[in-house]
């Protein structure tokens, strides 16, 4: 994850080579999550879930 944040900081915004490497850093955090096991999905879910609940409460 570091290696990709790194990649992106040093390509420019025109450049054709940053959003190929937007794609698969997103496919990578995508495959990561897909690989956790159910308790930390849950609490992931859990903890976005009380995020937004507070954010909106009235």
């Amino acid at each position: 994850m570091d290696n990709f944040i790194k990649e992106i900081r040093r390509t420019s915004r025109n450049d054709k080579q940053r959003s190929k490497l937007l794609i698969s850093g997103m496919k990578a955090v995508l495959q990561e999550r897909k690989e956790e096991n159910r308790i930390k999905r849950w609490m992931r879910m859990y903890r976005d879930k009380k995020r937004l609940t507070r954010k909106f409460k009235p």
